[in-house]
């Protein structure tokens, strides 16, 4: 909604005209024009953020409103609501350091806060949910995304349900976070608290040899960090990464030696060298990888002292750079990496392409579309299930199990999380102008 629509939605709303169920659980409905500054669209993506996307301390990645969805922002597809939540955690950190305003800074508390509600949610310390509702059902949204057997009641916080089957996505979201708002943000109390959960993560995952394991003790599916056991080399990069954190964070012995096991005995740093793939075009890596390993570059290369190391992950972030440096900005952390890459090499690499992909940042925008909801029950069919929130209707009914359903049309929001960070992160390190 436009601002200049503002005044008639208001009077609306007070005089008890159209109020349609759609709009029920909307409680930010100003958005910016693309042609506001960038400032503006910053704030107003922010509050968007905060007034339908906040859940008891988490934010939502996808919101949607009644009549499909709830009166709290709590359905939706939520596999990476860890994630959201932590970009958000790393924008207030930086925004923090702007700032110094301790309203920023309780805001990033509050954060904090819906990270360790995430922990505690499972019930086993170390252990952390992907997402959770306060419920006393399951909810449709369950049934749909990601995989149905991952939801589970919550033994902690009864009248909770969780998401459950971390991946190493998670795992590097939660190391970056916590060690920027360690770095940037946190008092003494908080920096003690972020590193003591920080702890019981990674510990847990050095106790299990570096594996990622669910309530049950077994290995999550994404969640293979292993020297005894093939896995990526971008898998290699993220436990370097975790592992120089939580010794910078907690100062424990541990760490340091498990960092450097890896490294000296497996060979990580050199694995972890070939995480970008570049050749053929077809194979190159994800975008989302590379979010990945730009979230590891950001600690390792700034907290390193090895020549030896830093050599190879300089090595490493070249590798990136070389696809990096033609991006299209079509997604929106590739004008990060530009920041990013000039922050941790001192190269001036700025264009005015890239100042002008900054200025032109987006959130994201409302959107209608017709939800098929299931009503009944029907057999869990492995690999049946969407792991995204696409907007195509067709390919979300097609990945719907048979069985009982309503089709019912709402808006919905994406998240502006990533953006929020970029632009928190320019303003810190200087290539934002505060009047853009």
């Amino acid at each position: 909604m436009k601002r200049k629509e503002k005044g008639l939605f208001i009077l609306f709303i007070l005089v008890g005209l159209f109020i349609s169920g759609p709009a029920l659980a909307q409680k930010v409905n100003e958005f910016p024009d693309p042609s506001d500054p960038l400032h503006v669209r910053v704030a107003m993506f922010d509050k968007l953020m905060w007034g339908n996307h906040y859940n008891e301390g988490t934010m939502m990645q996808h919101v949607i409103f009644p009549p499909a969805g709830l009166e709290r922002p709590i359905v939706g597809s939520q596999e990476d609501c860890a994630d959201v939540t932590c970009m958000m955690l790393v924008a207030y950190s930086h925004k923090y350091a702007v700032t110094k305003d301790e309203k920023d800074r309780e805001k990033a508390n509050q954060l904090l806060g819906g990270l360790l509600k995430l922990e505690k949610v499972t019930g086993v310390p170390g252990v952390m949910a992907r997402s959770f509702n306060r419920t006393d059902k399951p909810l449709w949204h369950e049934k749909v995304y990601f995989f149905p057997m991952e939801w589970h009641w919550s033994t902690s916080m009864p009248g909770y349900r969780w998401q459950g089957d971390l991946s190493s996505d998670k795992f590097t979201s939660l190391f970056y976070a916590l060690g920027t708002y360690w770095e940037y943000c946190a008092d003494q109390e908080h920096k003690k608290i972020a590193a003591d959960f920080l702890d019981r993560f990674m510990g847990r995952c050095v106790d299990y040899n570096f594996k990622l394991v669910d309530v049950d003790n077994k290995m999550t599916l994404w969640g293979n960090f292993c020297p005894d056991l093939p896995h990526q080399p971008l898998n290699s990069l993220e436990m370097l990464g975790g592992l120089k954190v939580a010794y910078r964070m907690t100062g424990k012995e541990r760490y340091r030696a498990a960092y450097h096991m890896l490294v000296d005995r497996y060979g990580y740093a050199d694995h972890a060298i070939q995480a970008k793939l570049l050749w053929p075009d077809e194979w190159k890596t994800a975008p989302w990888d590379d979010h990945l390993a730009a979230k590891s570059f950001y600690m390792l290369l700034r907290w390193e002292t090895d020549r030896t190391l830093m050599i190879k992950y300089r090595m490493n972030l070249n590798r990136h750079w070389v696809d990096w440096k033609t991006a299209e900005f079509n997604y929106s952390a590739q004008v990060w990496y530009h920041m990013l890459y000039q922050v941790l090499t001192g190269e001036e690499i700025m264009t005015d392409k890239t100042i002008q992909a900054i200025k032109n940042m987006w959130g994201f925008d409302r959107r209608t579309a017709k939800f098929k909801i299931p009503t009944g029950d029907y057999e869990i069919i492995p690999g049946a299930y969407s792991r995204s929130w696409g907007f195509d209707e067709e390919t979300r009914r097609s990945k719907v199990p048979e069985g009982e359903y309503e089709i019912v049309e709402s808006e919905y929001e994406g998240n502006a999380a990533t953006m929020i960070r970029n632009y928190w992160f320019g303003r810190h390190y200087g290539f934002i102008d505060p009047e853009w």
